[in-house]
């Protein structure tokens, strides 16, 4: 009985319990986790708004100046979703600050927003890291853009 009692005291209390590791949230699937906004200049500057879910929904709009004006909407693959994710979050995204002085006019604003976090950024402001913009040219290349931009007009994947 005695070795019972030594036994049920050391399974009760004997055992250290580690706290739960914390993951990050996963989105909800019909959250947008990400938006990339290219807006008017006084040129040709394509104009329109891709976003994308936590489902891995892409959802394309443009606007003008782009190949595509229909919208457009498909499932990006999981290793897409996770190499756009590391991308960004391989940046100091999170702490950059709106970048919004005009330097030079004429440019479009790149909007970028990322997990809740918006950086507006004006293209002609000198201020703005040039990593901000090699990462909104990044998203682009890695959603495919291009093909609803610059494309025929034809390609939906």
């Amino acid at each position: 009985m005695r070795a019972l009692l030594t036994l049920t005291a050391v399974l009760l209390f004997g055992c250290q319990t580690s706290p739960p590791v914390q993951k990050e949230p996963r989105p909800a699937s019909g959250e947008v986790v990400l938006s990339l906004q290219r807006t008017p200049c006084f040129g040709a500057c394509p104009v329109y708004l891709v976003e994308v879910l936590g489902d891995g929904t892409l959802r394309f709009k443009g606007e003008r100046h782009v190949a595509v004006t229909e919208p457009v909407e498909l499932k990006l693959e999981p290793a897409t979703m996770k190499q756009l994710f590391a991308r960004v979050d391989g940046t100091d995204f999170a702490g950059w600050k709106d970048f919004t002085n005009v330097n030079a006019s004429d440019a479009p604003t790149v909007v970028l927003t990322y997990k809740g976090h918006t950086v507006r950024h004006y293209r002609g402001d000198d201020a703005a890291p040039a990593e901000l913009t090699k990462l909104e040219d990044d998203v682009d290349a890695i959603l495919g853009t291009a093909r609803w931009t610059k494309g025929t007009g034809t390609e939906t994947k």
